[in-house]
């Protein structure tokens, strides 16, 4: 029974009467933290595109393979329901898949608030669902939709722990059914797996309450027997352990705010307090130990499998911090002594105590909230303005479609997406650049240059007959359409350099002249998938040497 709800005859010697807000104000905090938290996301994330893992995620889920390993981890769930929308609501807006993130964050904080204001009251329940929903490193978890494989396994863990307390039979296969969706998720179902499993063990539970576990686990295992991907890297002891004791370190840096000091300091206190905990608790709540288990398996997993993989995953990135730290909040719920000891204070020192802590606490939570907020926004600029970028890359792609080889790599993410797969996409949900104006598309130098020679692969464009009725100038740079024809004088036996722009200020050589007639004639190959207000081409035309610098040319 939790503080708040005690009447003044259950109220031990030793604590403190309620003075404050009613439980029910403390719930209405936890549920407006909920709030709050989406409409930060909405506001914040407004200018989200696809981005990163959004692109091998289109190219590889679009057309089902949903037990193919995603990040070496089983994602049936959320590559199902990104699936789902690529062929309902297609690729023209991006908010039906920010949803899907959103009502993950908000699942697990509603899981969080249900959960922890049983064991320690409507206010510490909004203090705890407050530090996991806005924790300082969520801001990928926040800003980036389909990290919902990490929400949304911790709320099915919280959900399992919640329908466990009720040592029921159908309790129990409620619980079973929330591992299943963890396990169906992303390798977070393996540490709700864990953290079940410890405690079912520490309880001595019988046969009938395992019994129900066995359905969702023993069908990870046969995906896993069958779709697994030997981890990369260093399996040394020392470089594991070390990268293990640094996720540790951000995890605990994430409560501090992000100070890393602080991290220190909290870390020593929590150390302190799990011990006290299990010294006082395990034998009669084995919950502890299995929620410790989890940031555990966390780490030592994280360590096996992510040491030497390409690019290098630092052990502090963003969405381990936020992950340990959301544990290690749960892990100090599922210890929260039911009768808080009596400090070795004077009863007026002793309250003091208990609101300096309080206070510090909530600082450090707010001042999360306020880190994450400002990274979240840091978040969206970046991925805004990879947009234009992004953009050039994908026109480039359509415009060039099955003319070059279909193992191009465009550098749209960390995971290879190559032209192939991006082009059976587009032809199976359909474009994302359906509706997006063409004159926004550009971006960084190196996304435009990048763009340029991918259409600078294109093969020339045939023809036979060259074009009658142009008037004949000077002049070395045209603009021209994609189908256009350029004439150069044939003054010598050698074809012009003729080079070509068109997202870009390089301007790369290209293979398009052929001899027709008198003259050279300079074919621009089509775009294969056509759009309006689509850039021209900037054609370069250069003599070879001992020609006249400024070869004849005609443009019809």
């Amino acid at each position: 029974m939790s503080i708040e709800h005690e009447t003044a005859e259950e109220i031990p010697p030793n604590r403190e009467r309620h003075e404050g807000p009613s439980p029910a104000t403390g719930d209405v905090a936890a549920l407006g933290s909920v709030g709050a938290l989406v409409v930060m996301i909405f506001v914040v994330g407004r200018g989200l595109w696809f981005f990163s893992d959004d692109w091998n995620i289109l190219a590889d889920y679009h057309d089902g393979n949903l037990l193919v390993p995603f990040n070496s981890h089983l994602s049936l769930l959320p590559a199902g329901i990104y699936r789902l929308l690529f062929h309902t609501v297609g690729l023209g807006s991006y908010a039906p898949y920010r949803l899907v993130g959103i009502a993950g964050m908000v699942l697990l904080g509603l899981a969080v608030w249900w959960y922890a204001r049983a064991r320690i009251g409507g206010w510490g329940a909004a203090l705890a669902t407050t530090a996991v929903i806005w924790g300082s490193g969520g801001v990928t978890n926040l800003m980036f939709p389909f990290l919902v494989n990490f929400s949304l396994p911790i709320a099915a863990l919280v959900g399992a722990w919640i329908l466990l307390d009720r040592e029921t039979t159908r309790a129990d296969l409620g619980a079973a059914a929330a591992l299943g969706v963890g396990l169906a998720t992303s390798g977070l179902g393996i540490l709700a797996m864990g953290a079940i499993g410890v405690e079912l063990l520490l309880r001595r539970a019988p046969l009938r309450r395992w019994i129900p576990f066995a359905v969702p686990v023993g069908l990870w295992a046969v995906w896993y027997l069958t779709h697994r991907i030997s981890a990369p890297g260093d399996h040394a002891l020392r470089p594991m352990l070390s990268y293990a004791v640094r996720m540790l370190w951000g995890g605990t840096t994430a409560l501090a705010a992000g100070w890393k000091p602080g991290g220190v300091v909290i870390g020593v206190l929590l150390v302190n307090y799990f011990g006290f905990a299990v010294r006082a608790r395990s034998g009669r709540d084995p919950r502890v130990l299995g929620a410790l288990a989890a940031p555990l398996l966390f780490v030592g997993l994280t360590a096996f499998t992510r040491i030497g993989v390409v690019p290098a995953i630092p052990p502090d990135e963003f969405r381990y911090r936020w992950t340990i730290a959301a544990f290690l909040v749960l892990a100090v719920v599922s210890a929260w002594p039911r009768d808080l000891p009596q400090l070795p204070l004077p009863e007026g020192a002793s309250r003091l105590v208990r609101r300096i802590g309080a206070g510090v606490a909530v600082t450090l939570v707010l001042l999360g909230a306020i880190a994450v907020t400002r990274d979240s926004s840091e978040w969206s600029d970046t991925v805004e303005a990879a947009a234009p970028g992004l953009a050039a890359e994908l026109f480039a792609a359509e415009a060039v479609g099955d003319r070059v080889d279909p193992s191009h790599v465009l550098p749209l993410s960390y995971v290879p997406v190559t032209l192939g797969a991006y082009l059976q996409a587009v032809a199976d949900v359909g474009s994302p650049l359906d509706g997006h104006p063409a004159n926004t598309f550009g971006g960084s130098r190196d996304h435009r240059a990048s763009a340029d020679l991918l259409l600078a692969r294109l093969p020339a464009r045939p023809g036979n007959e060259a074009p009658e009725g142009c008037d004949m100038g000077h002049g070395t740079t045209l603009s021209l359409p994609p189908g256009g024809t350029v004439v150069v004088s044939r003054s010598t036996g050698r074809p012009p350099v003729v080079r070509m722009a068109r997202f870009g200020d390089e301007f790369h050589v290209v293979d398009w002249v052929m001899p027709v007639g008198e003259v050279w004639q300079v074919r621009v190959p089509n775009d294969a998938r056509r759009r309006s207000g689509a850039p021209a081409y900037r054609l370069r035309i250069e003599g070879t040497a001992g020609d006249i610098p400024s070869p004849v040319v005609c443009a019809p």
